[in-house]
């Protein structure tokens, strides 16, 4: 089973990420940052790992800019680990894909 990392707006976050029925990594970032576009391929292949169990999502802060402030995010790139409607757990600056995967994993 294969999945990708879909694009979320100010317009679908509440209820592609923040109301999801499961687990979903909501990724907060911005195109010019290289470190949010380094965290990219790690991305993809969670996303692809844990097909069926884990959903991860991607909100440009610059074109979306009323989310983040909603959910405390003051640095790119934050990951939030939505679950059952509330932040399970939090990961703020570069990630490797096994601090991405440690972070998940407890959720799922």
């Amino acid at each position: 089973m294969t999945a990708t990392v879909v694009d979320v707006t100010d317009a679908d976050f509440e209820a592609r990420v923040a109301t999801a029925a499961g687990p979903v990594l909501a990724v907060f970032r911005a195109e010019w940052s290289s470190v949010c576009r380094a965290l990219d391929p790690v991305l993809t292949d969670v996303a692809a790992a844990y097909a069926g169990r884990l959903t991860v999502a991607r909100l440009d802060i610059d074109g979306s800019p009323q989310t983040p402030p909603r959910y405390g995010v003051t640095a790119i790139p934050t990951l939030h680990l939505f679950k059952g409607g509330s932040i399970a757990a939090t990961r703020i600056g570069p990630a490797s894909r096994d601090n991405v995967v440690e972070l998940v994993t407890p959720h799922l």
